[in-house]
This record gives C-alpha cells, structure tokens and sequence, in this order.
C-alpha cells in the first residue's frame, strides 16, 4: 500500500491520539462539527474575501472606519450562509449570539493590526492595499514527500515574504504551531526553491507571532512527516492504541470518536 498523503493536521492528531487517527484517517469516520470548526470557518472565509473587496473610494486618512464597515458586512453574510452548519449544533440563542460578538471582536482585532501596518507603508490607499493582499487558501502538494497543506496566506510585506495562518484559539503559544509552520516552509521551499523569511501566526485574539525560518526548522518538518509515515502503515486498530487524556472528554464536549471508541477494544 502506498503511503498516505499526510498534513499537519494528521500530525498533529496522530501525536495527541494514535486510536483517534485511526478513526479519522484510516477508517474515516465522520466528524461532527463543532462552534469552533464552523467560527474558524467563517473567520477564514471572511479574512479571504476581505482582500477582493473594492477599496477604491477609500483614503488613507480615514480608512479603518470604512474597512470596519466592510468586515463587518462580510461576517454578517458568511454567518447567514452558515446557517445550515450553525444550526447543526443545538446552540442556544445566547450562545449563538455570543460566538457571533466574539468572532466579530477577534476579526475587528486583527483589522487593527492590518491597519497600523497599512499606515506604515507608502502611497495611496489602494496601492497600499495591492501591496498587502497576500495569496490567500494555497494548496501545496508533495508527491515525494507525500505530504500537503492550505496555506492560509502568503504575504511579501516590504521585500520579506511571511508565511502566515490565522487560529481563533485563546492559547498564543507559538511554539505549539511549530510543527505546521515547518510543513508549510518545507512545502513552499520544495515548490519554489526559497526559504520564505518568516513564518507566523495571526492570533485573532491576541496579535500576531513568529517564529524563525531556517533549514533547522525545515529539518524538523521532514523528520515529522517521515515518522508519521513510517508509524501509519498498518490498517490495524491494533497498531493505534488510545491516548487517553482530558481531550478525551472535557467540560464543554468531548472528541468526536468518544463513543465509538469506548465500544472498541
């Protein structure tokens, strides 16, 4: 059997629960949405689509006004787009309305950012915004590393190109997503044959991080992928013993698997 094609995201599950890859890799059990896959959707869809909206009536002197209206509007319309997944979830209407508030909150957050970066640049406000607009939701696939990600944006900020993704979680530790910033350099380096400068992320919640790009780091990446393959070859549950842990079921939820896997051996 030819290997899987992994992510950072198999990984990552793979290293939190081995039973739990198992599920959702190889056996491919449906997983059902939670607020927090559908909030970090819907942000996602929004920061991608801000960047094509028509910014040519704006001026550099009273933007942010004008873009906050903009984001707004464009949360406003994924949220109703997501109607059908939101209403999947059994929120209250407290609940709903405070996700919603709190989504808002964290994009408006990470307005500010871009911004304060805006005004750092030179010219009018649309060649600012031009230069600012990254390359948004890029798929990189690599067939011999057997291995691929969705960038969620590529940015070449004053000559310095970032690789960047943006997480709705409260945790800020950068060091957490090293794993998956090393998956994405690697990638990119492989396709283009450059290491990108930086490589970070956008906490909606906080602000954004970085973490140092270099062939160490592109290392570690290549190590990863190479274990995860050598530790997924079998189709045996046997082979992915449980982890158990607090992920297994918490105060608000519990892992997606929790039920079947309390019926498996």
């Amino acid at each position: 059997m030819g290997k899987r094609i992994q992510s950072p995201s198999s990984i990552n599950t793979f290293k939190m629960c081995p039973r739990k890859y198992f599920y959702a890799y190889i056996k491919e059990l449906e997983s059902l949405p939670n607020i927090h896959q559908v909030r970090g959707s819907i942000a996602h869809s929004v920061l991608e689509k801000f960047f094509d909206q028509d910014v040519s009536s704006l001026d550099i002197k009273d933007f942010e006004g004008k873009l906050t209206v903009i984001l707004q509007n464009l949360l406003l319309n994924e949220w109703q787009d997501s109607e059908n997944e939101l209403g999947k979830l059994s929120l209250t209407d407290n609940q709903r309305q405070f996700y919603f508030e709190e989504t808002m909150l964290m994009l408006i957050n990470w307005l500010s950012h871009f911004c304060d970066l805006a005004r750092s640049q030179k010219g009018n406000f649309q060649e600012i915004f031009k230069k600012l607009t990254p390359i948004r939701e890029k798929l990189f696939l690599s067939e011999s590393l057997q291995a691929r990600g969705y960038i969620d944006a590529i940015e070449n900020i004053n000559g310095e190109l970032r690789i960047m993704d943006y997480k709705t979680s409260s945790t800020f530790d950068i060091e957490h997503h090293k794993l998956q910033l090393g998956v994405y350099c690697l990638l990119y380096h492989e396709l283009h044959e450059k290491l990108p400068d930086k490589a970070g992320i956008y906490f909606l919640k906080d602000k954004p991080k970085f973490i140092n790009v270099d062939k160490e780091l592109l290392e570690f990446a290549k190590k990863e992928i190479e274990l995860i393959h050598e530790k997924t070859i079998s189709d045996n549950i046997k082979d992915y013993p449980k982890k158990k842990s607090r992920m297994c079921k918490y105060s608000t939820g519990q892992c997606e698997f929790f039920d079947v896997c309390q019926k498996d051996d």
